[in-house]
């Protein structure tokens, strides 16, 4: 399978291509610096901004004899630093307007397949975020994320594509392990998920037909 890559240069989409390459696809990365990549066998970096719709046709069309035929969306908005109320740095609809580009682009070459990392609190699984988490959110510079991705939620579900919105709960780093699903708005959810395992449950979503249309939330 051929998958492009939207979020590749950052933490969680770093892992994504090298599980995505260590089971045989070959992956196209649009990245806005393809030399923050190291190069690879299988893999493709095309540079440009997910925000402007020319650079991910451009992502499609190197190869138009084989194009992608799925894309995984990694993509995050990002602060001056990990404090929920540090500066934002990323537009509001950062995470929006990057899939409605591809999703055009992918109408425009055939592709089915969509897997977007949103985050746990988004849409209906807002109730089971945890009191504090939902206090931190409305209070702080994270509220722009989540609306973000409430705007993608909505309109990636009416885009008619096979898409699977995966929202992960808290973030860690480490080695991959069992990911557990607590359906559609993660009642009864985890405190956290490894970024190896989200990455290999993104590569899983692509593969599978498993969770096509919903929008499983993810914890170990």
């Amino acid at each position: 399978m051929h998958i492009l890559v939207l979020g590749g240069s950052g933490r969680t989409g770093r892992l994504v291509i090298d599980e995505a390459l260590k089971r045989g696809h070959k992956v196209t990365a649009l990245v806005r610096d393809p030399e923050a990549i190291a190069a690879k066998d299988g893999l493709s970096l095309v540079k440009g901004s997910p925000l402007n719709s020319s650079d991910v046709e451009n992502a499609f069309t190197p190869a138009s004899s084989d194009p992608p035929s799925a894309v995984i969306v990694a993509l995050a908005s990002t602060r001056t630093s990990d404090n929920p109320w540090a500066a934002t740095t990323s537009p509001p609809r950062l995470m929006a307007d990057s899939n409605a580009n591809v999703a055009a682009s992918m109408k425009q070459h055939g592709a089915r397949k969509l897997v977007t990392m949103q985050a746990l609190g988004v849409g209906d699984s807002w109730p089971n975020l945890i009191f504090i988490m939902r206090w931190i959110v409305k209070g702080s510079n994270m509220g722009q994320a989540y609306a973000d991705h409430n705007m993608v939620d909505k309109e990636v579900k009416e885009s008619g594509l096979d898409y699977v919105l995966v929202r992960p709960t808290r973030l860690t780093e480490g080695e991959s392990k069992p990911v557990k699903t607590f359906g559609n708005t993660g009642k009864g959810v985890g405190s956290a998920i490894t970024r190896a395992s989200v990455a290999q449950f993104l590569v899983d979503a692509v593969e599978q037909d498993t969770w096509n249309r919903s929008t499983p939330v993810i914890s170990n």
